[in-house]
């Protein structure tokens, strides 16, 4: 299993803009991320939470899962799959799913990540489960995300660019606290 360092827990959207040049993500081995290794995201900020990734449902939705972290555990173990998939290395600031290993058998699902409804109530919108590996286009917009530099390590952002024809908002994803 390896690890990739995340700069911050990411659950919720911040808007911005950012470009970055085709370089490969690296792990904490400094290797280059692939699509056929097994992952765990976790926090490289102090104070930030010690744990990783995991699923989770809220009290009033069981299914799709939300994603979370965890606060002293590794979480769950993760796939990236990058949109070019005659290349098996992810590059910074290039469109991935991403993956949880396994299948959601309550929910029916492959738990790859998505970007859920927005939540008035909370005024964000959440990660979630329940979307579709593969197919870029727009009915799958809300399945992509990309890795950025940021620092000593890495963040998670929402700026698909599967679809030349789509409107889409760019949003760092970010943790909220309940």
């Amino acid at each position: 299993m390896k690890t990739i360092s995340a700069a911050a827990l990411f659950i919720f959207f911040l808007f911005s803009v950012s470009n970055a040049a085709k370089e490969p993500v690296l792990d904490t081995d400094d290797e280059p991320l692939r699509s056929d290794v097994e992952y765990y995201i976790v926090s490289t900020i102090p104070g930030a939470g010690v744990g990783g990734l995991d699923l989770a449902s809220s009290s009033e939705i069981f299914c799709p899962k939300f994603v979370i972290q965890q606060r002293f555990s590794n979480g769950r173990p993760v796939f990236f799959r990058p949109v070019d998939t005659n290349d098996p290395v992810v590059y910074v600031s290039t469109d991935v799913n991403i993956r949880f290993i396994g299948i959601d058998a309550l929910c029916r699902a492959v738990p790859t990540w998505s970007v859920g409804n927005y939540d008035p109530s909370a005024g964000q919108w959440w990660i979630t489960t329940g979307g579709d590996v593969g197919n870029p286009g727009p009915q799958t917009l809300s399945n992509w995300f990309k890795i950025e530099k940021a620092g000593s390590g890495y963040r998670l952002r929402f700026c698909p660019s599967v679809c030349d024809s789509c409107v889409s908002l760019c949003n760092e994803i970010d943790r909220f606290f309940l």
